[in-house]
């Protein structure tokens, strides 16, 4: 993908990494990090380098502490991408080719930052040729712009998630689930229950040319992207209008059950932009 290599998300989390390998995070375990926990006894950190004198000097019976740091963990970062018929939509932009841009973007950044990073994608069924198991991977990006490149999105449904979260690691992950989510009603909250456990971002790719920059007259062909069947519709501007209202509907629906389940949707309305994701980020830790 042409110019992917400069393209990194600084995603962030609001709470500490389970994991033991060093990383840019906060962890849950003591090591060799600079953030100050506590004091503990020499025998608890045998390590007489970081003595605390004050501490030891306060000790009625004589014992010598050390300080305690806490080690900068890496996370698992995973991606679940919806291959379902709709996605193969494409209006100002190619929702397949954006969500090639975000895995890639996202893939290349986990190595940067030493995570583990993940893919899986499903329509009806899990896609087994396109799974990557969560791990430090540095080729990664390059096999995902590859591999999605040449993936023809197909099926009625992307029921086939429920499967992969199934099979994700039990450790706590921040996931990025990208889909339209034009799915049957209960179905994101089927697959936001079996990923409870972990930090999920769903990444929404809707186009303009859905709703937005529909013209308000004349004839259009209407034709829905997992069953082929086509509709011809005299439009005008009522008709635009509900479109259009029925979209902040949508939109209003997915933000309130994304909130069920503490998770904030980021919406990619026009071209993907990392730095756009990145503010989603920051602004979701204020």
């Amino acid at each position: 993908m042409t110019g992917t290599s400069s393209i990194f998300v600084e995603y962030r989390v609001a709470w500490k990494a389970g994991g033991i390998r060093p990383g840019a995070f906060r962890g849950m375990h003591s090591g060799a990090g600079e953030r100050f926990r506590t004091s503990v006894p020499l025998h608890a950190r045998a390590d007489p380098r970081r003595l605390d004198v004050r501490a030891t000097l306060r000790d009625p019976l004589g014992g010598v502490w050390v300080r305690d740091f806490e080690q900068q963990s890496a996370l698992k970062v995973i991606v679940l991408a919806d291959v379902s018929a709709s996605m193969g939509y494409v209006g100002r932009h190619d929702k397949m080719e954006q969500l090639r841009r975000i895995s890639v973007a996202l893939a290349r950044t986990a190595w940067r930052n030493g995570d583990a990073f993940g893919f899986h994608a499903a329509a009806e069924r899990p896609r087994a040729g396109l799974a990557l198991p969560a791990r430090l991977n540095r080729g990664a990006g390059e096999w995902l712009d590859r591999k999605l490149a040449q993936q023809m999105p197909e099926g009625s449904s992307a029921r086939g998630l429920l499967d992969v979260a199934a099979q994700l690691p039990h450790r706590r992950a921040l996931v990025f689930l990208v889909s339209d989510f034009h799915w049957p009603a209960g179905d994101l909250d089927d697959v936001l229950g079996r990923l409870a456990q972990h930090a999920v971002v769903p990444v929404v790719l809707w186009d303009p040319a859905e709703a937005q920059e529909t013209r308000r007259h004349g004839l259009a062909v209407l034709r829905d992207m997992e069953n082929g069947a086509r509709r011809f519709v005299w439009l005008r501007p009522g008709l635009v209008d509900t479109l259009r209202s029925r979209r902040r509907r949508r939109e209003a629906e997915l933000r309130r059950i994304c909130a069920r389940f503490g998770s904030t949707p980021f919406f990619v309305r026009d071209r993907f932009e990392p730095l756009a994701l990145t503010r989603h980020f920051l602004e979701a830790l204020v």
